[in-house]
């Protein structure tokens, strides 16, 4: 095995692929992975994230491309021999085994010394604020809590990269959010470097130090939960990430000329410009700008925090805007104009 260390990349991927007969689920993709840090894998259901992710671990044979984990090469390496942690969205504990029990499991397979296994057990119950479950059952535990010792189960011996997949997906709403936190908590308090996969946009934006955005089996783009959002490079990003506005169009004589209209270009927008986005927190509703779109109300919801309005516009085009939940209330039928600051707008080339 070739040694390729760099103490900065935990994970290199180079021109990793998989072929079902001839059926591409993942085409070449390269990606690196940092140490310590939590890079979320997203994408819609066929996206290949899932496919990437039982690569990395061993569970599927790779068709091209190479491997490389704390500058190894691993890329025909059993699953045994990769130091990876899994947490599955079943959690996949044993029933007939106490959460201490469990816990305690993959460090007995290892051969780790009794004294050294109960402090890394009680150290871990700790960790996921379970310290008083230890002699429970599996059964007794709410989904979170289960959940808890699944990761607790993957944090106790310390494997070199942990593979999350979709571990939140069975949980509600609010226990979603509770969990989020949790794992953003011991990861920071671990340093543990993992690889986290969900179709969920927010989470993925709360989660991760970095996002790899994946659609049809290709990666679109990696970037961190600002860059992602606030820079998106392709149409598919800005729809993906976030909720956004986008105006296709043309480019004729510095303005994009679209089914809403014509829209200005600000003097860096490429010349290759097939879009423009902008998101519902940057429009200006009846503002004073030298140029505008008019609109109808056609919705207006109050969400809480927020209110969002929905406005058509000409070509059969509606646009979303947030508002201040304490804004004034906006009539269905409406007349309104919009626009927005050109500094808001991204530029979209494909």
């Amino acid at each position: 095995m070739s040694n390729m260390s760099n103490p900065t990349t935990k994970l290199s991927i180079r021109g990793l692929s998989k072929t079902y007969n001839k059926t591409v689920a993942l085409q070449p993709v390269d990606l690196e992975v940092k140490t310590g840090e939590l890079l979320t894998l997203l994408g819609p259901s066929g996206s290949g994230k899932t496919t990437l992710l039982q690569l990395i671990s061993g569970l599927v044979d790779v068709t091209t491309g190479n491997l490389v984990i704390d500058g190894v090469d691993q890329t025909d390496a059993p699953v045994h021999q990769r130091d990876i942690g899994v947490v599955f969205q079943s959690y996949a504990l044993f029933p007939h085994l106490t959460v201490r029990e469990n816990i305690a499991f993959p460090l007995q397979m290892r051969k780790v010394p009794a004294d050294e296994i109960k402090t890394r057990v009680d150290d871990a119950l700790a960790m996921v604020g379970l310290a008083h479950a230890g002699d429970r059952s599996p059964r007794a535990l709410s989904g979170g809590q289960q959940q808890r010792v699944a990761l607790a189960r993957c944090l106790v011996y310390r494997p070199s990269v942990i593979l999350m997949d979709e571990p939140l997906g069975a949980l509600d709403r609010k226990l979603r959010e509770v969990m989020q936190d949790e794992i953003k908590r011991i990861h920071r308090e671990t340093g543990a470097t993992i690889i986290f996969v969900t179709h969920d946009q927010e989470e993925a934006l709360a989660l991760s130090d970095r996002i790899c955005l994946m659609n049809n089996g290709q990666i679109e783009q990696v970037g961190t939960p600002r860059e992602m959002y606030e820079a998106p490079q392709s149409v598919f990003v800005a729809d993906f990430i976030g909720v956004s506005n986008i105006f296709s169009g043309t480019v004729e004589n510095g303005q994009l000329r679209t089914d809403a209209g014509l829209l200005p270009l600000s003097a860096d927008a490429p010349a290759e410009t097939c879009a423009v986005m902008i998101r519902p927190e940057d429009v200006i509703l009846n503002g004073t700008a030298s140029w505008a779109l008019k609109g109808t109300v056609v919705e207006s919801t109050y969400a809480g925090s927020e209110t969002r309005v929905t406005i058509a516009l000409d070509g059969d085009k509606s646009l979303i805007v947030r508002r201040p939940a304490k804004s004034e209330d906006m009539a269905r039928g409406l007349a309104v104009t919009v626009s927005w600051d050109q500094a808001h707008a991204r530029y979209l080339t494909k």
